[in-house]
């Protein structure tokens, strides 16, 4: 017997009961999740601070966006749940036929969280599966043990778990979590992942949001605002511990002005983050030591030209100033920024 076949059950009957569908019963949830984050906001941020996030911006930025995703949920629900009229043929119109748009909620859904957004990218999500009408299953990343072992605490304290549960667990127990018939399954994390639950999903035909990383190249051409550019690129792909996924991997710039924009780019990161980055609460670690040895295995050091020091021992390697070079390997995930020199003119469109 599935060991989560319980819980599953306990929502899946709450579900059945058509009050989740309520607009009562949805705000009632939406509360409960702002009073958990709301009451329990410094405790949040400190755990979070604890597991990798030790910039102050960072980590206020994960209760934030979680209280005015509540709020604004709330101002949209009875628009939302409200008909809509759809158009029909015209045949069917002057007979007197007329259409509606119904949004009904899909029933027990399943919240996957990755390690970097502990609430963006995973309370949020949740926010949205109550204020649709469904009770979730929540499994957050095991990456974080402060922040989880906090959320074990307090989800059973603000929801009944016919609700909202949350669920902790290893890789295998995920994927006993994946052989259950969720009505909906929302995941943010790799790619690989990704397709792992793309098919324990397809078993069951149930749908999916899949929020999967891939790469963001910046372009730089010689029209750029340089100083600008060179902040904002090595901002975006420092943040988070570069382990977020619209972080700038590597730089395409143009090649007469490339060697001006390497150097805005190292003013740029002492500007940022000082000559020791890893005294700087504002650099956030990286997220464990396998990372971090993944991390210094794709820098060149034959190319670095502004940091690229690392302790296998502490997750907090040192960031990589893009160096002017031929095309080659990007970076892949982390603090390792590349750019790379282009002959041809960028060209805009519309």
């Amino acid at each position: 017997m599935n060991p989560y076949s319980e819980l599953f059950e306990r929502q899946r009957q709450l579900f059945a009961t058509n009050v989740t569908r309520t607009y009562e019963w949805r705000v009632e949830q939406l509360d409960r999740m702002a009073a958990m984050v709301g009451d329990n906001e410094k405790e949040l941020q400190q755990a979070v601070a604890e597991d990798f996030k030790t910039s102050p911006l960072e980590y206020d930025f994960e209760t934030f966006t979680s209280l005015g995703e509540v709020l604004y949920q709330k101002s949209q629900l009875r628009t939302w749940m409200a008909p809509t009229e759809a158009p029909v043929p015209r045949r069917l119109r002057e007979s007197g036929h007329t259409a509606k748009v119904i949004r009904e909620p899909y029933g027990v859904t399943l919240v996957i969280g990755p390690f970097n957004g502990p609430l963006t990218l995973f309370i949020r999500p949740a926010i949205m599966v109550l204020g649709a009408g469904n009770p979730c299953v929540l499994k957050p990343s095991e990456a974080l043990p402060a922040t989880i072992g906090l959320f074990a605490q307090l989800v059973p304290k603000y929801f009944d778990p016919a609700a909202v549960t949350l669920v902790r667990g290893t890789r295998d127990q995920a994927n006993r979590l994946l052989e259950l018939p969720f009505d909906f399954i929302f995941f943010t994390g790799s790619t690989r992942t990704g397709k792992v639950i793309a098919r324990a999903a397809a078993e069951n035909l149930t749908p999916t949001i899949l929020e999967c990383g891939g790469q963001n190249p910046a372009l730089v051409d010689e029209t750029a605002n340089l100083a600008d550019a060179a902040r904002k690129i090595v901002w975006g792909a420092m943040a988070w511990g570069g382990q977020w996924c619209t972080s700038p991997g590597y730089a395409y710039v143009q090649k007469s002005v490339a060697d001006e924009f390497v150097s805005l780019a190292k003013a740029a990161l002492v500007d940022l983050y000082g000559k020791d980055p890893s005294k700087n609460p504002d650099f956030s670690k990286v997220i464990s030591e396998r990372d971090v040895n993944r991390l210094i295995s794709l820098i060149d050091p034959k190319l670095v030209i502004a940091g690229g020091k690392a302790d296998s021992a502490r997750p907090l390697p040192g960031p990589d100033a893009p160096i002017p070079g031929d095309l080659g390997r990007p970076g892949d995930g982390g603090r390792d920024l590349r750019s790379y020199t282009a002959d041809t003119h960028l060209r805009r469109t519309g």
